[in-house]
């Protein structure tokens, strides 16, 4: 093997496993998604904690998702803010994690390092079945919708109180299922023009 080809091998090899480490980042949200929680509490939190908060994805570039925040706090303020998640280095926090991830799959996170997916569950949200998966991460139960990767729940405990954080209302189930339907309508089309040029072949042939 000479240089040239030495060097195009290594090239190659470098560039295919970019694409594969790449790959492994699943984005399952489209922009204009949204998720509203709400939060509940025991003890005594701190009344800048939210109270009601909701999600909207504004942008998504490859694995980078762009979000604003909307909050009321417990003190009835409220608030706005930006955030861009980084699927790769899982900033800023775990509100988003990869799509479409299964039991033993191992998540990184740029500030507390790597954590493992324990299981995948069912659960019902607005009448239709879907998949959460759920880890333990810093003492604090995190559950996501397994299809887009968004926190459905997540609860902590601290020496001051607990606080519950739990989806109430989302556009994701409505959209996913509408876009279900034209990928539905076009394999029926499909499979009726097969269908159509099967017949026209077969008259073709009893014809000649």
């Amino acid at each position: 093997m000479n240089k040239k080809t030495h060097l195009l091998f290594i090239t190659l090899l470098t560039s295919f496993l970019m694409i594969s480490v790449h790959a492994q980042i699943s984005v399952g949200l489209k922009e204009g998604d949204w998720v509203e929680y709400t939060a509940t509490y025991t003890g005594n939190p701190p009344e800048t904690y939210p109270k009601t908060a909701r999600i909207e994805v504004q942008t998504i570039q490859g694995t980078l998702i762009t979000v604003e925040i909307n909050s009321i706090l417990l003190n009835e303020t409220q608030t706005s803010i930006t955030e861009i998640f980084d699927l790769n280095i899982g900033a800023p926090d775990l509100i988003i994690i990869p799509a479409n991830l299964r039991a033993g799959d191992e998540v990184f996170h740029e500030d507390i390092g790597t954590f493992t997916i324990e299981g995948v569950a069912e659960y019902t949200f607005e009448g239709t079945t879907r998949e959460l998966v759920h880890a333990n991460v810093m003492q604090t139960e995190l559950s996501w919708d397994r299809t887009t990767g968004i926190v459905i729940e997540a609860e902590s405990i601290s020496d001051t109180h607990t606080q519950t954080f739990l989806a109430v209302n989302t556009n994701i189930v409505q959209t996913q299922a509408s876009d279900l339907y034209p990928m539905l309508l076009y394999a029926v089309i499909a499979v009726v023009i097969i269908v159509l040029v099967v017949i026209a072949i077969l008259v073709l042939r009893r014809t000649k």
